[in-house]
């Protein structure tokens, strides 16, 4: 195959897939390493992509964040989701500090909590704590916004 049908064939697959949802660079030149195209290949469309601003790191985290605020994940799996898609830790961190505060991160802990806050006969308050703590923990927050979340949903304290 020539030169530039290789770089057609690339860059038609690559829109393809990006059809579907953004993707990070690395994830983009993971599928054209995978579908067999050479590195000068994937590098010359990768920076077409860019160009064309099919492609942009900044662009996806932001959108994944925002994704995650409204599905209620949490900073730490929306940062950890993004660094493992190959976006670069200065992007990710400069993107979460613009699109997730701490009162926000609070305020979605809160709404989580809130929803479940239903209380089974057979729980003890021990085993409710450790049960929101995983809870929370698995859903990307941080240990101190799971912790004060959890004293203010306690239904087994009375509020005096």
């Amino acid at each position: 195959m020539s030169a530039e049908a290789a770089l057609k064939k690339a860059r038609a697959g690559l829109l393809r897939l990006l059809g579907y949802r953004q993707r990070s660079r690395r994830e983009a030149a993971d599928y054209l390493q995978r579908k067999g195209f050479d590195e000068p290949v994937i590098d010359a469309v990768l920076e077409e992509m860019e160009r064309w601003n099919y492609l942009d790191d900044r662009r996806f985290a932001a959108d994944c964040i925002e994704s995650g605020l409204r599905r209620g994940i949490g900073p730490h799996r929306v940062r950890h989701n993004l660094l493992a898609k190959g976006v670069s830790k200065e992007i990710v961190e400069e993107e979460l500090t613009r699109l997730y505060s701490a009162e926000q991160e609070l305020a979605l802990a809160r709404s989580l909590l809130h929803k479940r806050a239903a209380v089974k006969k057979d729980l003890t308050e021990e085993r409710w704590v450790r049960r929101q703590a995983a809870y929370l923990q698995q859903r990307g927050f941080s240990a101190g916004i799971a912790s004060r979340t959890i004293r203010e949903h306690n239904p087994f304290r009375r509020s005096d």
